[in-house]
């Protein structure tokens, strides 16, 4: 079963795909990287379509991102 995004998982899926906070809050339609920032540190959350947008800038169709999620909760469980 799939959890809540959390910040550590934006912030992996960021890293994965080599982007930076500042073109992450642009996918995200965000002013200013402080927003998206704050996301990463669990200080609100992005809404759903602000979320696809950033999944989308990270090259993940939805299946893709299901297996992403799938492999951060094994490792989580680990």
């Amino acid at each position: 079963m799939l959890t809540t995004v959390k910040g550590s998982d934006l912030r992996a899926m960021r890293l994965f795909a080599g982007l930076t906070t500042i073109k992450m809050a642009k996918a995200a339609g965000v002013k200013t990287r402080k927003t998206y920032e704050n996301w990463e540190k669990e200080v609100g959350i992005p809404n759903v379509n602000q979320f696809f947008g950033m999944v989308n800038a990270c090259g993940l169709d939805v299946d893709s991102f299901i297996n992403f999620m799938k492999l951060r909760e094994k490792q989580r469980s680990e």
